[in-house]
């Protein structure tokens, strides 16, 4: 990686206030920050596929300038694009004030050179606390670890924006950094995300398990069903956590690691995007099934996941056969009656 151009503001909308930072005299200090970001942006799994519109210049006129010899061209693009984002923060505070806080961040534009290709980056990093270690004084600046930021980034062949993406390791796409700021239109509506998403997971991923284990396939679908019912936002990283990362097989001997790769590798899959809003209405599926009991009798289960169904259906053998025992009031009730008749 090679990082050609990198210029650095700092963007407080609360004050109004924009500042350039002169990048060169601190590149020592920036470097691993801008590094660690690039990386991030690069290796992480919450993206959003995007197309630049016909009639939006703004980012490629940016582009150019950044990547001409002209100094002063340089600089007042990237200053420019720095008080459009600056507008955008302010008017997104004044709507959406009660809600949410758009804290002070730092404003990176940067132009790298990754894999003999050549990518342009905008990122936003927000600040947050520390405690000086000689001073003992609480600051703000940019974090080194866990930071919190939102980026565009996209491929720039013979002076042409290409595969472009959004990207926010949290999961949420800020609507004002995307449709404002970068004026972009996304490619899969949330609608779209939402069902493909989990077809795609239970049907390509998941669904082969259920040849080697029924009840691991159980599991992970009503984990995977139920993951996308109660949470607002997909994000592959947390959905990773949720379902995957501490998941002990049922059946002994199961290797999950070729499906949890499956999984990972969900970003590089351009059908869909691995980072969006649910929505409730596109989940086509449900935690339902029929189990077969005798040739005339059939147990329905329609939303219940593994855990509850363990809860309330208990398998057991006497010397009469083999049996299940089901916790249930209405059921008893009638075919209590049933017998009395």
């Amino acid at each position: 990686m090679e990082i050609q151009k990198a210029f650095l503001h700092h963007i407080e909308q609360s004050l109004n206030e924009l500042f350039s930072v002169d990048i060169d005299s601190h590149y020592k200090d920036i470097e691993p920050i801008v590094k660690s970001i690039i990386d991030e942006i690069f290796e992480g799994k919450n993206k959003r596929a995007c197309a630049i519109p016909p009639d939006n210049n703004t980012l490629g006129e940016l582009v150019k300038a950044i990547s001409s010899s002209d100094i002063e061209a340089q600089k007042t693009a990237v200053l420019i694009s720095s008080q459009r984002l600056l507008r955008k923060e302010r008017d997104a505070q004044e709507q959406y004030g009660a809600i949410t806080q758009i804290p002070k961040g730092s404003l990176f534009h940067i132009l790298v050179e990754h894999n003999q290709k050549i990518y342009f980056i905008i990122t936003k990093t927000d600040h947050d606390k520390f405690l000086d270690e000689s001073e003992l004084e609480t600051r703000r600046g940019i974090p080194l670890n866990k930071k919190t930021y939102k980026s565009f980034y996209c491929e720039v062949i013979d002076g042409q924006l290409v595969d472009a993406y959004i990207y926010d390791p949290s999961g949420r796409s800020a609507r004002y950094w995307w449709e404002g700021y970068l004026d972009v239109v996304l490619c899969n509506s949330d609608a779209q995300n939402t069902e493909k998403v989990l077809n795609h997971l239970l049907e390509k991923i998941i669904y082969p398990i259920r040849a080697k284990s029924p009840d691991d396939y159980k599991t992970l679908r009503d984990s995977t069903i139920t993951f996308f019912r109660s949470h607002q936002e997909f994000s592959l990283s947390e959905y990773l956590v949720h379902v995957w990362e501490h998941y002990v097989p049922i059946s002994e001997g199961l290797s999950l690691d070729k499906y949890k790769d499956k999984v990972n590798r969900m970003s590089d899959n351009k059908k869909f995007d691995t980072s969006f809003t649910i929505i409730a209405s596109s989940i086509n599926r449900r935690v339902k099934r029929n189990v077969q009991l005798t040739p005339k009798m059939k147990l329905h289960i329609d939303d219940m996941t593994f855990q509850e169904e363990k809860d309330i259906v208990v398998p057991f053998t006497d010397d009469k056969g083999k049996w299940i025992k089901i916790k249930t009031d209405s059921g008893y009730e009638y075919f209590r009656r049933n017998e009395s008749d």
